[in-house]
């Protein structure tokens, strides 16, 4: 199977339209912080300085500290743990926000209902307007985030999108995603080598989310290229040109999921489509076609993104650990501490924002209504104070609740699903010819937010 998320033209959604979709728009090598996200002044004390190289420093100047800095994306884990022993919460100039390091105070920050998420749309709408610009589909996608929503307005929409993912029964899902699987890994005992991440962790999400849609596997795997360039702009420090290369590909999708939508009004079936439409009928407030096709595309982008990420990571961080493979292949039952080890030492989301609505302290620091705090899901989940030896790869050991799919009122909730997904495909692997890595270090994405490879080639 090719690569169906890589930098080409996005092929037409198959058998559906006549006008191929857009070509993938370059990402623009430019970045910047949008200062726009924080503008209240730090404390008086405090005073700018010039980013150190915070990868080789032995002590960090924590008022420079920038998580968007380049030498953090390839191995952040060092400088994660140096900042944790050196201030658990500290407030940082550069990104005029404080920064949460250590499990306590993050797993707390994300059941603390006073911290509030951040409403991304309203920043995207204020910069794309001020450049004379208007990315109709990508607002009316992030007005259907729901890790972008605060009550009241996320409560409902988390309920639809609740039913929506427990349409069919976990045993039904888990059987689909074990043929999806066993089909997708049948070349690596056929031609003796694969990519994981391109050919098995990619397609696999999107295919699982085809089926729970009703979609034919061709028009799943279109709609995940086209959508493949979409999750970029949830990255902070994106450029204008991402915003913009993400509203070409959402018109382009939410034309197709539209069109499907209509079809399913026309002749119900069972499937989430079908659902999606009957549930947004009995609201008090229903929304339009444009707004429900972002739902359906906000969801479905949801399904395979992070998903893939936690699948690769995982198989990679497995694969580099043999001595672990025939026990698990022997008692698929211990898959499980795999999946939960890899949430923890690779999460796929790295580390989200919070706003703060009243004064509080935090570890002895005293936070002002509406600052800003970064919860660094990865250096929390790295923290030795909630696990013995962090970074030791280890499954099956015993804690506290990884971070990695947030806490509280925004616990993700496809977090059940992608655990699934991420066993399944483990199994796969481990019951077929075993397959080592050809790569000493995985060529991981150049995100800040995300923490995925590009790919990740295995020969038996």
């Amino acid at each position: 199977m090719s690569c169906w998320c890589a930098p080409e033209p996005c092929r037409a959604p198959p058998a559906t339209r006549s006008a191929a979709a857009p070509a993938a728009r370059p990402i623009s090598p430019r970045r910047w912080c949008p200062s726009a996200w924080t503008r209240l002044r730090p404390p008086a004390q405090a005073t700018f300085r010039p980013p150190p190289q915070l990868w080789t420093s032995p002590m960090i100047d924590l008022a420079s500290f920038n998580s968007l800095a380049p030498g953090l994306r390839d191995n952040p884990h060092p400088v994660y743990s140096a900042l944790r022993e050196q201030a658990p919460i500290f407030w940082t100039d550069t990104e005029q926000a404080w920064v949460l390091l250590r499990h306590r105070e993050v797993s707390e920050a994300f059941t603390n209902s006073s911290l509030l998420t951040l409403d991304l749309g309203q920043f995207v709408g204020d910069v794309s307007r001020a450049l004379g610009d208007n990315p109709v589909e990508l607002l009316r996608l992030l007005k259907m985030a729901l890790f972008f929503r605060n009550p009241p307005s996320h409560g409902p929409l988390r309920s639809l999108v609740a039913r929506l993912l427990a349409l069919r029964s976990q045993a039904s899902c888990a059987a689909a995603v074990q043929r999806i699987a066993h089909r997708l890994i049948a070349p690596l005992a056929r031609d003796g080598g694969i990519d994981l991440m391109r050919d098995y962790a990619d397609p696999l999400p999107p295919l699982f989310m085809g089926w729970l849609y009703g979609l034919s596997d061709d028009e799943a795997l279109w709609l995940a290229a086209t959508l493949a360039g979409v999750p970029v702009i949830l990255n902070r420090g994106c450029s204008i040109r991402d915003y913009r290369s993400a509203n070409l590909r959402l018109e382009e999708a939410h034309v197709f999921l539209r069109d499907r939508l209509a079809e399913r009004r026309r002749t119900p079936a069972d499937d989430g489509l079908s659902l999606l439409l009957s549930r947004n009928d009995e609201a008090d407030q229903p929304m339009d076609e444009y707004h429900l096709a972002a739902l359906a595309s906000f969801v479905f982008m949801a399904g395979f993104e992070t998903t893939a990420a936690l699948i690769g990571n995982g198989l990679w961080l497995l694969l580099r650990h043999p001595e672990h493979c025939d026990s698990m292949a022997a008692d698929p039952a211990l898959i499980s501490g795999a999946v939960n080890e890899a949430l923890r030492l690779e999460a796929p989301i790295q580390q989200v924002r919070r706003r703060a609505m009243t004064d509080q302290t935090i570890a002895d620091c005293q936070v002002k209504a509406g600052q800003h705090l970064i919860l660094m899901i990865a250096a929390a989940n790295r923290d030795p104070r909630a696990y013995p030896d962090p970074d030791r790869y280890l499954p099956g050991r015993t804690g506290p609740s990884v971070q990695s799919f947030g806490g509280g009122l925004h616990h993700c909730l496809g977090g059940w699903i992608a655990r699934m997904e991420a066993e399944m495909a483990t199994r796969e692997v481990l019951e077929g010819p075993r397959p080592h890595v050809v790569l000493e270090k995985p060529p991981w994405r150049p995100l800040h937010n995300q923490r995925r490879m590009n790919s990740l080639p295995v020969q038996i």
